[in-house]
Protein backbone atom coordinates (compact mmCIF):
# COMPACT_ATOMS: atom_id res chain seq x y z
CA UNK A 1 0.00 0.00 0.00
CA UNK A 2 1.06 2.95 -0.56
CA UNK A 3 0.13 6.95 0.27
CA UNK A 4 0.18 10.23 -1.48
CA UNK A 5 -0.04 12.80 1.62
CA UNK A 6 -1.62 16.32 1.30
CA UNK A 7 -2.04 18.86 4.09
CA UNK A 8 -4.76 21.92 5.18
CA UNK A 9 -4.61 23.42 8.18
CA UNK A 10 -7.88 24.89 9.46
CA UNK A 11 -8.29 27.45 11.91
CA UNK A 12 -10.20 26.88 15.04
CA UNK A 13 -12.18 30.31 15.08
CA UNK A 14 -13.66 28.92 11.60
CA UNK A 15 -13.50 25.61 12.43
CA UNK A 16 -13.11 22.34 9.76
CA UNK A 17 -13.71 23.51 6.15
CA UNK A 18 -15.54 20.45 4.54
CA UNK A 19 -15.50 22.13 0.79
CA UNK A 20 -11.92 23.43 1.39
CA UNK A 21 -11.22 19.66 1.96
CA UNK A 22 -12.84 18.48 -0.87
CA UNK A 23 -10.96 20.80 -3.35
CA UNK A 24 -8.15 19.89 -1.80
CA UNK A 25 -9.02 16.17 -2.26
CA UNK A 26 -10.32 16.66 -5.96
CA UNK A 27 -6.42 18.47 -6.66
CA UNK A 28 -4.89 15.03 -5.24
CA UNK A 29 -7.15 13.21 -7.22
CA UNK A 30 -6.74 15.15 -10.80
CA UNK A 31 -2.90 15.15 -10.07
CA UNK A 32 -2.79 11.33 -9.98
CA UNK A 33 -4.90 10.21 -12.81
CA UNK A 34 -3.09 12.04 -15.24
CA UNK A 35 -1.07 9.74 -17.14
CA UNK A 36 2.66 9.41 -16.26
CA UNK A 37 5.19 9.29 -19.10
CA UNK A 38 4.39 7.13 -22.51
CA UNK A 39 2.07 5.03 -19.87
CA UNK A 40 -1.01 6.23 -21.04
CA UNK A 41 -3.08 3.55 -19.44
CA UNK A 42 -1.65 4.63 -15.92
CA UNK A 43 -4.01 6.33 -13.27
CA UNK A 44 -5.92 5.86 -10.70
CA UNK A 45 -9.70 4.55 -9.80
CA UNK A 46 -11.21 6.88 -7.10
CA UNK A 47 -13.49 3.89 -5.06
CA UNK A 48 -15.60 4.45 -1.74
CA UNK A 49 -17.24 1.40 -0.69
CA UNK A 50 -18.01 2.98 2.60
CA UNK A 51 -17.56 5.81 5.06
CA UNK A 52 -14.94 4.51 8.14
CA UNK A 53 -14.74 7.10 10.95
CA UNK A 54 -12.30 6.42 13.64
CA UNK A 55 -11.62 7.62 17.10
CA UNK A 56 -8.39 7.44 18.87
CA UNK A 57 -6.35 9.27 21.59
CA UNK A 58 -2.85 10.18 21.06
CA UNK A 59 -0.08 10.22 18.61
CA UNK A 60 0.86 6.69 19.17
CA UNK A 61 -2.76 5.58 18.51
CA UNK A 62 -2.64 7.85 14.96
CA UNK A 63 0.19 5.72 13.97
CA UNK A 64 -1.31 2.28 14.77
CA UNK A 65 -4.44 3.42 13.26
CA UNK A 66 -2.50 4.66 10.04
CA UNK A 67 -0.76 1.33 9.79
CA UNK A 68 -3.86 -0.25 10.13
CA UNK A 69 -5.93 1.39 7.76
CA UNK A 70 -3.30 0.36 5.17
CA UNK A 71 -4.56 -3.11 5.84
CA UNK A 72 -8.37 -2.27 5.73
CA UNK A 73 -8.73 -0.03 2.55
CA UNK A 74 -7.00 -2.82 0.73
CA UNK A 75 -10.15 -4.82 0.88
CA UNK A 76 -12.38 -2.00 1.63
CA UNK A 77 -11.84 1.29 -0.39
CA UNK A 78 -13.26 3.78 1.57
CA UNK A 79 -13.44 7.28 3.00
CA UNK A 80 -11.76 7.38 6.24
CA UNK A 81 -12.53 10.17 8.55
CA UNK A 82 -9.94 9.77 11.30
CA UNK A 83 -10.19 11.99 14.71
CA UNK A 84 -7.33 11.64 17.15
CA UNK A 85 -8.09 13.62 20.34
CA UNK A 86 -6.12 15.13 23.06
CA UNK A 87 -8.74 15.77 25.59
CA UNK A 88 -6.21 16.68 28.15
CA UNK A 89 -4.59 19.57 25.66
CA UNK A 90 -5.06 23.19 27.35
CA UNK A 91 -4.76 25.11 24.19
CA UNK A 92 -7.74 23.74 22.23
CA UNK A 93 -6.99 22.96 18.85
CA UNK A 94 -8.26 21.64 15.38
CA UNK A 95 -6.17 20.76 12.30
CA UNK A 96 -7.05 18.45 9.13
CA UNK A 97 -4.99 16.81 6.85
CA UNK A 98 -5.67 15.01 3.80
CA UNK A 99 -4.22 12.20 2.09
CA UNK A 100 -5.16 9.14 -0.23
CA UNK A 101 -4.52 5.29 0.21
CA UNK A 102 -4.20 3.34 -3.12
CA UNK A 103 -3.23 -0.31 -3.95
CA UNK A 104 -0.02 -1.28 -5.52
CA UNK A 105 -0.51 -2.52 -9.23
CA UNK A 106 1.55 -3.82 -11.99
CA UNK A 107 2.51 -1.59 -14.66
CA UNK A 108 -0.18 -0.08 -17.21
CA UNK A 109 -3.01 -1.17 -14.61
CA UNK A 110 -5.01 1.58 -12.87
CA UNK A 111 -4.63 1.60 -8.79
CA UNK A 112 -7.60 0.80 -6.52
CA UNK A 113 -7.80 4.08 -4.49
CA UNK A 114 -9.50 5.16 -1.28
CA UNK A 115 -8.92 8.00 0.74
CA UNK A 116 -8.02 9.58 4.33
CA UNK A 117 -9.12 12.96 6.29
CA UNK A 118 -7.31 13.43 9.64
CA UNK A 119 -8.68 15.61 11.75
CA UNK A 120 -6.60 16.48 15.14
CA UNK A 121 -8.59 18.09 17.71
CA UNK A 122 -7.39 19.11 21.36
CA UNK A 123 -8.47 20.53 24.67
CA UNK A 124 -12.18 21.48 24.53
CA UNK A 125 -12.18 20.94 20.80
CA UNK A 126 -12.68 17.47 20.55
CA UNK A 127 -16.31 17.61 21.75
CA UNK A 128 -17.33 19.99 18.50
CA UNK A 129 -15.02 17.88 16.09
CA UNK A 130 -18.65 15.55 15.12
CA UNK A 131 -19.93 18.70 13.27
CA UNK A 132 -16.75 18.41 11.37
CA UNK A 133 -17.95 14.61 10.46
CA UNK A 134 -21.42 15.25 8.81
CA UNK A 135 -20.33 16.94 6.16
CA UNK A 136 -17.60 14.95 5.28
CA UNK A 137 -19.54 11.74 5.26
CA UNK A 138 -19.63 10.33 1.12
CA UNK A 139 -23.61 9.80 0.92
CA UNK A 140 -25.20 6.50 -0.11
CA UNK A 141 -22.74 4.35 1.44
CA UNK A 142 -22.33 3.02 4.98
CA UNK A 143 -21.12 4.41 8.03
CA UNK A 144 -19.39 2.37 10.33
CA UNK A 145 -17.53 4.21 13.95
CA UNK A 146 -14.53 2.48 15.09
CA UNK A 147 -13.81 3.56 18.17
CA UNK A 148 -10.58 3.08 19.32
CA UNK A 149 -10.76 3.65 22.70
CA UNK A 150 -13.00 2.37 26.04
CA UNK A 151 -16.26 3.71 24.80
CA UNK A 152 -17.13 6.96 26.59
CA UNK A 153 -21.24 6.10 27.04
CA UNK A 154 -21.85 9.58 28.64
CA UNK A 155 -19.89 11.29 26.70
CA UNK A 156 -21.22 13.59 23.80
CA UNK A 157 -18.28 13.32 21.40
CA UNK A 158 -19.19 9.23 21.01
CA UNK A 159 -23.06 9.85 21.32
CA UNK A 160 -22.65 12.25 18.37
CA UNK A 161 -20.79 9.82 16.36
CA UNK A 162 -22.39 6.77 17.10
CA UNK A 163 -26.21 8.26 16.37
CA UNK A 164 -24.25 8.86 12.54
CA UNK A 165 -22.92 5.37 12.60
CA UNK A 166 -24.96 2.31 10.53
CA UNK A 167 -22.24 0.14 12.90
CA UNK A 168 -20.10 0.60 15.69
CA UNK A 169 -16.75 -1.27 16.15
CA UNK A 170 -15.23 -1.90 19.73
CA UNK A 171 -12.74 -4.03 21.18
CA UNK A 172 -13.89 -4.91 24.48
CA UNK A 173 -10.43 -6.82 25.29
CA UNK A 174 -9.52 -2.66 26.12
CA UNK A 175 -11.49 -2.30 28.30
CA UNK A 176 -9.99 -0.65 31.63
CA UNK A 177 -12.61 -1.63 33.88
CA UNK A 178 -13.97 -5.03 32.57
CA UNK A 179 -17.02 -5.75 34.54
CA UNK A 180 -17.95 -1.70 34.99
CA UNK A 181 -17.58 -1.71 31.59
CA UNK A 182 -19.18 -4.79 30.29
CA UNK A 183 -22.37 -3.80 32.18
CA UNK A 184 -22.74 -0.73 31.14
CA UNK A 185 -22.13 -1.89 27.68
CA UNK A 186 -24.91 -4.36 27.88
CA UNK A 187 -27.32 -0.95 28.85
CA UNK A 188 -26.51 0.87 25.94
CA UNK A 189 -27.12 -2.43 23.53
CA UNK A 190 -30.47 -2.66 25.38
CA UNK A 191 -31.11 1.42 25.65
CA UNK A 192 -29.71 2.48 22.10
CA UNK A 193 -30.13 -0.32 19.99
CA UNK A 194 -26.64 0.51 18.60
CA UNK A 195 -25.41 -2.05 15.78
CA UNK A 196 -22.01 -3.30 17.13
CA UNK A 197 -19.10 -5.36 16.55
CA UNK A 198 -16.72 -6.40 19.07
CA UNK A 199 -13.00 -7.25 17.74
CA UNK A 200 -12.84 -9.74 20.93
CA UNK A 201 -15.91 -11.48 20.38
CA UNK A 202 -14.44 -11.91 16.86
CA UNK A 203 -11.40 -13.91 18.38
CA UNK A 204 -13.78 -15.95 20.22
CA UNK A 205 -15.04 -17.42 16.43
CA UNK A 206 -12.48 -20.53 16.54
CA UNK A 207 -13.77 -21.28 20.24
CA UNK A 208 -17.61 -21.18 19.74
CA UNK A 209 -17.17 -23.04 16.67
CA UNK A 210 -15.30 -26.17 18.07
CA UNK A 211 -17.71 -25.94 21.34
CA UNK A 212 -21.09 -25.94 19.49
CA UNK A 213 -19.20 -29.10 17.12
CA UNK A 214 -19.52 -30.85 19.82
CA UNK A 215 -23.43 -30.68 19.93
CA UNK A 216 -23.19 -31.66 16.10
CA UNK A 217 -22.23 -35.37 16.89
CA UNK A 218 -24.80 -37.58 17.19
CA UNK A 219 -23.52 -39.89 19.72
CA UNK A 220 -22.27 -36.87 22.11
CA UNK A 221 -26.10 -35.09 22.83
CA UNK A 222 -27.66 -37.32 25.16
CA UNK A 223 -24.42 -36.71 27.28
CA UNK A 224 -24.37 -32.79 26.46
CA UNK A 225 -28.04 -32.48 27.00
CA UNK A 226 -27.39 -32.93 30.82
CA UNK A 227 -24.24 -30.90 31.16
CA UNK A 228 -23.10 -30.50 35.09
CA UNK A 229 -20.63 -28.03 34.92
CA UNK A 230 -17.98 -25.68 32.79
CA UNK A 231 -15.00 -24.51 33.62
CA UNK A 232 -13.51 -21.65 31.79
CA UNK A 233 -9.93 -21.09 32.35
CA UNK A 234 -8.21 -18.11 31.31
CA UNK A 235 -4.99 -15.36 31.30
CA UNK A 236 -5.49 -12.04 33.51
CA UNK A 237 -6.33 -9.06 31.85
CA UNK A 238 -3.06 -6.43 32.14
CA UNK A 239 -5.73 -3.70 32.78
CA UNK A 240 -7.35 -5.14 35.67
CA UNK A 241 -6.07 -8.25 37.13
CA UNK A 242 -8.62 -8.57 39.59
CA UNK A 243 -11.18 -8.62 37.16
CA UNK A 244 -12.39 -11.75 34.94
CA UNK A 245 -11.37 -11.08 31.31
CA UNK A 246 -13.94 -10.00 28.89
CA UNK A 247 -13.57 -13.02 26.52
CA UNK A 248 -14.56 -15.54 29.45
CA UNK A 249 -17.45 -13.67 30.49
CA UNK A 250 -18.73 -13.52 26.70
CA UNK A 251 -17.56 -17.73 26.63
CA UNK A 252 -20.14 -18.38 29.63
CA UNK A 253 -22.75 -15.51 28.24
CA UNK A 254 -22.52 -17.25 24.88
CA UNK A 255 -22.72 -20.90 26.13
CA UNK A 256 -25.82 -19.77 28.90
CA UNK A 257 -27.66 -17.41 26.40
CA UNK A 258 -27.36 -20.20 23.67
CA UNK A 259 -28.53 -23.06 25.95
CA UNK A 260 -31.18 -21.50 27.88
CA UNK A 261 -29.71 -21.44 31.30
CA UNK A 262 -30.78 -18.36 33.93
CA UNK A 263 -28.21 -17.64 36.41
CA UNK A 264 -29.05 -18.02 39.92
CA UNK A 265 -27.97 -15.63 43.29
CA UNK A 266 -27.75 -18.69 45.54
CA UNK A 267 -24.21 -20.29 45.36
CA UNK A 268 -22.65 -17.45 42.83
CA UNK A 269 -19.45 -15.93 44.63
CA UNK A 270 -16.36 -14.36 43.01
CA UNK A 271 -13.19 -14.22 45.14
CA UNK A 272 -9.08 -14.22 44.24
CA UNK A 273 -8.77 -17.19 42.66
CA UNK A 274 -12.26 -17.84 40.50
CA UNK A 275 -15.48 -16.97 40.25
CA UNK A 276 -18.58 -19.35 40.51
CA UNK A 277 -21.54 -19.43 39.33
CA UNK A 278 -25.17 -21.74 39.50
CA UNK A 279 -27.35 -21.63 36.41
CA UNK A 280 -30.57 -22.89 35.86
CA UNK A 281 -31.15 -25.76 33.48
CA UNK A 282 -35.06 -26.31 33.53
CA UNK A 283 -34.99 -27.83 37.20
CA UNK A 284 -31.61 -28.62 37.25
CA UNK A 285 -28.09 -27.00 37.78
CA UNK A 286 -24.96 -26.32 36.03
CA UNK A 287 -21.49 -25.09 37.91
CA UNK A 288 -20.08 -22.39 35.81
CA UNK A 289 -16.23 -21.53 37.30
CA UNK A 290 -13.75 -18.83 35.73
CA UNK A 291 -10.47 -19.61 36.83
CA UNK A 292 -7.49 -17.29 36.10
CA UNK A 293 -4.35 -19.00 35.12
CA UNK A 294 -0.36 -17.67 35.76
CA UNK A 295 -0.22 -14.06 34.01
CA UNK A 296 1.64 -14.96 30.70
CA UNK A 297 3.13 -12.05 28.18
CA UNK A 298 1.52 -12.38 24.66
CA UNK A 299 -2.04 -13.55 25.68
CA UNK A 300 -3.92 -10.73 27.83
CA UNK A 301 -7.21 -11.70 28.25
CA UNK A 302 -7.30 -14.93 26.17
CA UNK A 303 -8.70 -18.11 26.71
CA UNK A 304 -6.94 -20.85 27.44
CA UNK A 305 -8.83 -23.78 28.25
CA UNK A 306 -12.89 -24.84 27.98
CA UNK A 307 -14.19 -28.12 29.65
CA UNK A 308 -17.73 -29.17 29.57
CA UNK A 309 -18.24 -32.12 32.30
CA UNK A 310 -21.48 -33.80 31.86
CA UNK A 311 -23.58 -35.71 34.78
CA UNK A 312 -22.81 -39.08 32.48
CA UNK A 313 -18.83 -38.37 33.75
CA UNK A 314 -18.33 -37.41 29.74
CA UNK A 315 -15.62 -34.78 29.75
CA UNK A 316 -15.32 -32.58 26.07
CA UNK A 317 -12.28 -30.16 25.95
CA UNK A 318 -10.89 -27.01 24.08
CA UNK A 319 -7.68 -26.13 24.80
CA UNK A 320 -4.76 -23.29 23.47
CA UNK A 321 -1.41 -24.64 22.66
CA UNK A 322 0.08 -21.69 22.25
CA UNK A 323 3.20 -22.34 21.55
CA UNK A 324 2.37 -24.37 18.60
CA UNK A 325 -0.56 -22.01 17.58
CA UNK A 326 -3.05 -24.58 17.59
CA UNK A 327 -6.58 -25.60 19.48
CA UNK A 328 -6.76 -28.94 20.55
CA UNK A 329 -10.04 -30.56 20.96
CA UNK A 330 -11.14 -33.43 22.91
CA UNK A 331 -13.73 -35.61 24.26
CA UNK A 332 -13.68 -38.50 26.49
CA UNK A 333 -16.91 -40.61 26.58
CA UNK A 334 -16.53 -42.54 30.00
CA UNK A 335 -18.99 -46.00 29.32
CA UNK A 336 -17.48 -46.26 25.97
CA UNK A 337 -14.21 -45.75 26.92
CA UNK A 338 -12.99 -43.79 24.44
CA UNK A 339 -11.11 -40.36 23.61
CA UNK A 340 -11.53 -38.86 20.60
CA UNK A 341 -8.98 -36.05 19.92
CA UNK A 342 -8.01 -33.58 17.26
CA UNK A 343 -5.78 -30.16 16.89
CA UNK A 344 -6.29 -27.79 14.55
CA UNK A 345 -4.17 -24.35 13.11
CA UNK A 346 -4.71 -21.53 15.47
CA UNK A 347 -5.72 -18.67 13.79
CA UNK A 348 -3.38 -15.26 14.00
CA UNK A 349 -5.26 -12.43 12.45
CA UNK A 350 -3.92 -8.73 12.59
CA UNK A 351 -6.40 -6.33 13.64
CA UNK A 352 -6.18 -4.37 10.43
CA UNK A 353 -7.95 -8.07 9.12
CA UNK A 354 -10.11 -8.44 12.10
CA UNK A 355 -11.52 -4.92 11.63
CA UNK A 356 -11.67 -5.39 7.84
CA UNK A 357 -13.53 -8.53 8.34
CA UNK A 358 -16.60 -6.06 10.92
CA UNK A 359 -17.01 -3.84 7.71
CA UNK A 360 -18.44 -7.08 5.84
CA UNK A 361 -21.43 -7.19 8.39
CA UNK A 362 -23.94 -4.69 8.37
CA UNK A 363 -26.66 -6.17 10.15
CA UNK A 364 -27.54 -6.65 13.70
CA UNK A 365 -25.41 -9.52 15.53
CA UNK A 366 -28.04 -10.72 18.06
CA UNK A 367 -25.81 -13.60 19.23
CA UNK A 368 -23.56 -11.25 20.43
CA UNK A 369 -25.92 -8.96 21.73
CA UNK A 370 -27.27 -12.20 23.62
CA UNK A 371 -24.01 -13.25 25.03
CA UNK A 372 -23.39 -9.71 26.18
CA UNK A 373 -26.78 -9.22 28.20
CA UNK A 374 -26.27 -12.96 30.01
CA UNK A 375 -22.85 -11.66 30.47
CA UNK A 376 -23.87 -8.82 32.73
CA UNK A 377 -26.66 -10.80 34.44
CA UNK A 378 -23.81 -13.23 35.63
CA UNK A 379 -21.77 -10.23 36.29
CA UNK A 380 -24.81 -8.84 38.42
CA UNK A 381 -25.15 -12.46 40.46
CA UNK A 382 -21.80 -11.51 41.54
CA UNK A 383 -22.49 -8.36 42.25
CA UNK A 384 -19.69 -7.14 40.38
Amino acid sequence: METQASTTQVSLAKGIDAAKLERELNAMWAEMSAPEGDDKAAGVVRACVLNLVVYAEGAEERAEVDDLLAEVVERHPCRAIVITAERGAVESRLEAFVSTRCQLSSRGAKRICGEQITIEAAGSAVDTASSAVAPLLVPDVPVFLWWKDIPHYEDKLFARLSGMADRVVIDSAFFNRPHEDLRRLAALLERERLRVSDLNWGRLTSWRALVAGFWDVADYRESLSRVAKVVIEYDPPDRSHADIAPKALLALGWMASSLGWEVSDEGTKFDDTRARFVLKDGDREVEALLVPTDDAAGRDGWLTSLTISTEAGDEFVVELQLEERHLRTGARLREACLTCERVLAYEARTEGQRLSAELDILSRDDVYERAVAAASRLLAALGA
